[in-house]
């Protein structure tokens, strides 16, 4: 029996070649946790393999963008390392580990190597800040589901959110007034902040979904901290025919353009390593948009990563469940 206890970091994953852009998608829109179909049985691989090969020809040009695949799990891996140096410079007994949910390493393999190695106790970290059942929800159902196939039983604990960690919050703070600083003129009144989170159908939210809640609270954290005049939350990433949570990021830097903004600066609130969303959608696909729209001076900041405010976070959130 080990009496050491195990984190594990739950990330989305990403595709680690362009090869691998068609398969993940597969298991994404496999998920009955995002996308629930009527029979799902009998309908939900269809679904999958249809839409993995429409999507993945234009989803590859982004992965191909960015260097040919996703940067998440290396992100990830370094918080992870980070995390346990923080954890073994305080003696704590605990072992960081990483589980992906839609490409490798995932919840099979992750949960085999916990019950080889015999551990008892086991704490589930989601490097999802705010909760919802389509990224923490689905991470943690997809995690349970294995350790029942495996037979496994370890006492299990869940970080469930952890978006008003005052480290996370002054993290986001610090990165923003440092990316301030890069601008022609770094006067708070003379540049817009868009803080832009990933979009989520309006009927989740409608169905009891905290998310959106929770995303609003970390930005008005954020706004109070800052202090700043001009900062708008907005929503990116909205794909299909539905209504996703408005207002929607793209059209927020059009709307700023014609008010004749002429810095902007983007923060992905939602997000806290770098990957497609933030290297490709707002930092080339969006800054594309600026750009026509006359908006001179536009810039992404960066995703946390493994900012030591984030790890400090990262470490209290564990300490508290490992008392």
């Amino acid at each position: 029996m080990n009496q050491r206890s195990a984190v594990v970091l739950l990330n989305l994953g990403g595709p680690d070649s362009l090869d691998a852009v068609r398969p993940f998608l597969y298991n994404l829109f496999s998920d009955p946790d995002i996308f629930k179909l009527p029979l799902a049985r009998l309908t939900q691989k269809p679904f999958a393999s249809l839409v993995s090969r429409r999507r993945a020809p234009e989803a590859a040009k982004g992965y191909a963008a960015i260097g040919g695949k996703s940067p998440l799990l290396e992100n990830t891996q370094a918080q992870a390392r980070a995390l346990q140096q923080v954890l073994d410079n305080a003696g704590a007994p605990i072992d960081v580990h990483v589980c992906m949910r839609y490409w490798h390493p995932m919840a099979p393999a992750v949960v085999a190597e916990l019950k080889r190695r015999g551990y008892q106790r086991v704490v589930l970290l989601p490097l999802y800040p705010q909760y919802s059942v389509t990224t923490t929800g689905s991470s943690v159902h997809a995690f349970e589901h294995e350790c029942a196939r495996q037979r496994y039983r370890p006492q299990v604990r869940l970080v469930r959110q952890w978006y008003d960690e005052p480290n996370y919050q002054d993290a986001i703070v610090r990165t923003l007034k440092n990316e301030l600083a890069r601008f022609p003129d770094p006067r708070p009144g003379h540049v817009e902040l868009l803080l832009s989170a990933h979009g989520l159908p309006r009927k989740i939210v409608d169905r009891g979904d905290p998310y959106e809640q929770q995303i609003v609270a970390t930005a008005d954290a954020v706004r109070a901290k800052l202090a700043w005049p001009n900062v708008t939350l907005c929503y990116q990433s909205r794909v299909g025919p539905l209504e996703w949570l408005k207002p929607y990021t793209d059209e927020v830097i059009r709307e700023k353009a014609r008010a004749g903004v002429g810095q902007l600066l983007v923060y992905p609130i939602a997000f806290v390593s770098d990957h497609v969303e933030t290297l490709y959608e707002l930092g080339i696909t969006y800054a594309a948009i600026a750009r026509e729209c006359g908006i001179e001076h536009y810039r992404v900041a960066p995703a946390l990563n493994a900012d030591p405010g984030l790890i400090a976070a990262l470490r209290d959130c564990v300490m508290r469940e490992c008392r």
